[in-house]
């Protein structure tokens, strides 16, 4: 009985000792540079929000935050590299959404899952989206988009930056919850997909404010709305799809932070506070704001449930499309 009593009370011990190591590394977390593994090239969007926020993190961390831009078929290739470094909090992941919520859909041969391999830390921007339109087609409204389309089968197409890309998904969620008769063509990146629509070889984009903005000024762009949850500041007078009849059509791009699975609890925690101090920043905030970018403070329980209501949405699509691996070759 006391050999038995020993061994439980040692193993207690070590028990207790691994969780005070656990909070005293938290507390001198980090004693070195972190790493922030960007999965996109630079000078894109998410390169962009990156270097933003890991100047921020790395002033209230007081180490450096350096960004490592890995890109490649669609953001899957730097998260694969990602997920393989030391679960320590000194390798993070700033991704968009697709790598996490659209990748394994689409590619069973994924060399990693973005459900058991990463650890959601924080929502860190958000990017709301508008339905855009040329400033010629005489449509003011999803409805009469949708009602044109019908009427002209096969006659119209809506752009996105490539096929599987979460901006092409939501144009396909919008085409069928309003029933349009339009068809998508894919382009490589965003810009190429804008220039067709401004010369109106195309009818139809969803796209970031900063985008389209100075085109909707200039009165060669149309917004009809926006999958946001309210209205933009930007734009007063443009409805959400919700008001125009579609309250299941809410997406906002987003931006977030992740660790490696396994990394100790503490320094999950510790980055996560770290994050959504960051998003109060008022200097960062503007920054954000001068993109068409909103800084978000969600932590890690909000930010899982978010992943999780955009990954049964785009899984959805992904089946209905019958989308394959081909599209990241």
């Amino acid at each position: 009985m006391r050999i038995a009593m020993r061994r439980i009370t040692r193993r207690g011990l070590v028990a207790a000792g691994c969780l005070w190591g656990l909070a005293v590394a938290a507390q001198t977390y980090p004693t070195r540079p972190v790493t922030l593994i960007v999965p996109f090239p630079p000078g894109g969007g998410t390169d962009v929000a990156a270097r933003l926020f890991a100047k921020e993190l790395g002033d209230r961390l007081g180490q450096s935050v350096v960004v490592d831009n890995r890109a490649g078929a669609a953001g899957n290739l730097g998260t694969g590299v990602f997920v393989r470094a030391a679960a320590d909090g000194y390798t993070l992941l700033f991704t968009a959404q697709s790598p996490v919520t659209i990748a394994d859909s689409i590619s069973p041969k994924l060399p990693y899952s973005p459900t058991r391999d990463l650890v959601p830390i924080a929502l860190t921007q958000l990017t709301p989206v508008l339905v855009v339109v040329p400033a010629n087609l005489p449509v003011k409204s999803l409805a009469e988009l949708a009602k044109v389309s019908r009427a002209n089968p096969s006659s119209l197409f809506f752009g996105s930056p490539g096929t599987g890309n979460e901006l092409h998904l939501a144009g396909e969620w919008l085409k069928r919850e309003a029933r349009m008769d339009i068809t998508h063509v894919p382009y490589k990146g965003s810009g190429p997909a804008l220039q067709d629509l401004l010369a109106g070889r195309i009818q139809m984009l969803v796209a970031s404010p900063a985008s389209v903005s100075q085109h909707i000024a200039d009165g060669r762009l149309r917004a009809i709305a926006t999958l946001s949850t309210q209205r933009l500041a930007g734009f007063p007078d443009v409805p959400t799809a919700a008001e125009s009849g579609y309250p299941q059509l809410v997406y906002d791009a987003w931006f977030g932070l992740f660790a490696p699975k396994n990394t100790p609890a503490p320094v999950v925690k510790r980055l996560e506070q770290e994050a959504a101090a960051i998003a109060s920043v008022p200097g960062y905030r503007r920054q954000l704001s001068d993109l068409g970018v909103l800084a978000s403070g969600d932590g890690a329980q909000a930010f899982a449930g978010t992943i999780g209501k955009n990954r049964a949405v785009w899984s959805d699509l992904v089946k209905s499309l019958h989308l394959t691996e081909d599209i990241y070759k």
